[in-house]
């Protein structure tokens, strides 16, 4: 229960802040210095000092609950973006709710429309929208609520969106495998897709592949229907890392030449399922196939062999994720919401482990 005694006024005096500073760094408002805004909650904590939810929302018409939707919770990649998300809106003294749509476009409209408390509980959503295809209206389906995009990937954002590095980071992995000896890299993702069919991509594996295959048309080596397969998750991954290895094992057979050396995985997930699978036909990581995924979850530090990987800093995706929605949320609370949508890509690094034969640790 909370303590119905301490005031927003005992909270501001306890801070070193006036009361006008201390709602604003509860409530989750712009302006605030964070160390301020840390300091506040901090007063409100060690007070039992609890918002009145209901008395909030009546005066200022928001209840500084953040509506933050993503794919799936089971995944090691989707468990780090959901820590980072919901790390950075309660930071700013704001409340995440999360839901899952297992890639179901009926279930991001559930969630953003027919949700008990879309209406009514939230100031805005995030929302990751890959696989969920480019013609879902997304923005329209929450009923004008601010709205951030994760990945959104449209060539002229139509909301605000933040973006992962796809295009740069699986150009920089596929370097990597190349500068590490590689000269006939497989790419394990969504597929095939011909060069003339990506100048536009507007999906996440669209700009991936779209690096990828850059990379290695610019080395001169091969990109065609012959060195892709379809794995997006670590159970089709193991069966692409079987495919891979069989066609290996079939030209050692016939006395041919080696027709992979190197693979990158469109993601960190498919990457695991890669190495388990050329490990079951006996094929060696790093010594016979070098692996490299996108994504940087922690467990690729752990798996065996580690694994190499791009690091994408999602951290700062939270950081201008929370930017941009409460941005917009201050906006629509003064009654002005006219600026463009902005769009903003995060960084990354690339961390060679034991499954492109290098050394643990980021390389610059």
């Amino acid at each position: 229960m909370g303590n119905d005694k301490t005031t927003l006024r005992d909270v501001a005096a306890a801070a070193g802040v006036s009361p006008m500073t201390a709602s604003n760094a509860l409530h989750g408002k712009a302006g605030v210095k964070e160390s301020t805004r840390q300091k506040v909650i901090e007063a409100a904590e060690r007070l039992d000092y609890r918002i009145n939810l209901t008395a909030s929302m009546l005066k200022s018409g928001r209840s500084n609950i953040i509506h933050i939707i993503v794919n799936e919770f089971d995944s090691p990649f989707y468990s780090k973006l959901v820590q980072a998300l919901a790390n950075a809106t309660t930071a700013r003294g704001l409340t995440p709710f999360v839901e899952q749509t297992r890639y179901s476009p009926d279930a991001a409209k559930q969630a953003l429309s027919a949700n008990p408390f879309s209406g009514q509980l939230f100031d805005g959503e995030i929302i990751h929208a890959s696989g969920l295809g480019t013609n879902l209206p997304l923005a329209k389906m929450n009923s004008g609520r601010p709205l951030v995009l994760i990945d959104g990937c449209e060539e002229t954002p139509s909301v605000d969106t933040v973006n992962f590095p796809n295009e740069e980071g699986a150009r920089a992995a596929v370097q990597h495998l190349i500068e590490r000896g590689c000269t006939r890299i497989a790419i394990v993702g969504g597929g095939y897709t011909p060069r003339t069919e990506l100048a536009h991509a507007e999906t996440s594996y669209g700009l991936r592949l779209r690096g990828a295959s850059g990379a290695l048309l610019d080395a001169g080596l091969p990109y065609d229907e012959s060195v892709t397969f379809n794995a997006y998750n670590s159970e089709r991954g193991i069966e692409a890392g079987h495919a891979i290895a069989d066609e290996i094992l079939a030209a050692r057979a016939d006395g041919a030449a080696t027709p992979f050396d190197g693979v990158f995985c469109a993601n960190d997930y498919g990457a695991f399922g890669v190495i388990r699978g050329l490990s079951d036909r006996g094929i060696r990581v790093p010594d016979d196939v070098k692996v490299i995924g996108i994504d940087g979850t922690s467990f690729g530090a752990y798996s065996t062999p580690t694994l190499s990987t791009i690091q994408v800093d999602l951290d700062q995706l939270a950081q201008f994720a929370l930017d941009m929605i409460t941005r917009r949320i201050e906006q629509r609370t003064h009654g002005k919401d006219e600026t463009a949508p902005s769009r903003a890509t995060i960084g990354y690094q690339l961390v060679a482990r034991e499954s492109t034969g290098a050394s643990d640790g980021p390389l610059n």
